[in-house]
């Protein structure tokens, strides 16, 4: 019992004065965090993005993209993810995107707004319910 309690002892102590797992300071200032975090948005903000003329990119598979896509939108398949050879290699990096695919069941557009963020655009945003919910509300189509 004593071998326990002094590990557990130990243990925090050693935490504390590392400022390791629960006790490590966390520096996220507001500015630099809210550049690097793609934003959620609902299908009405997407609306109102593509009327505005934001990129919308398209991360599901380019057969998928063929058979049918948001109007305007550009194909850009997370699994062959490569900035330079994409089909966004020369957008500005201040320009709105908005990256999706097929919806609820499909993760791809997270993690494609958050290679696009890392590679430096600033004002990336995730429409969720993506190609599915763009449908079901009759959204512009190609």
């Amino acid at each position: 019992m004593f071998i326990l309690l002094s590990s557990c002892l130990l243990g925090f102590g050693y935490s504390i004065v590392m400022k390791k797992g629960f006790f490590a300071q966390q520096s996220v200032s507001p500015a630099s965090n809210t550049a690097s975090t793609p934003a959620f948005i609902s299908y009405e903000e997407a609306v109102a993005l593509h009327q505005s003329g934001a990129l919308f990119v398209d991360a599901r598979h380019e057969y998928d993209f063929k058979l049918g896509h948001i109007k305007d939108a550009v194909n850009v398949p997370l699994k062959d993810f490569a900035l330079e050879s994409s089909a966004i290699a020369n957008t500005p990096k201040d320009r709105v995107i908005v990256t999706y695919c097929d919806g609820a069941e499909c993760n791809s557009s997270i993690e494609l707004a958050k290679k696009l963020a890392g590679a430096g655009f600033a004002n990336v945003k995730m429409f969720f319910g993506g190609w599915n919910e763009w449908q079901q509300h009759g959204g512009a189509t190609e």
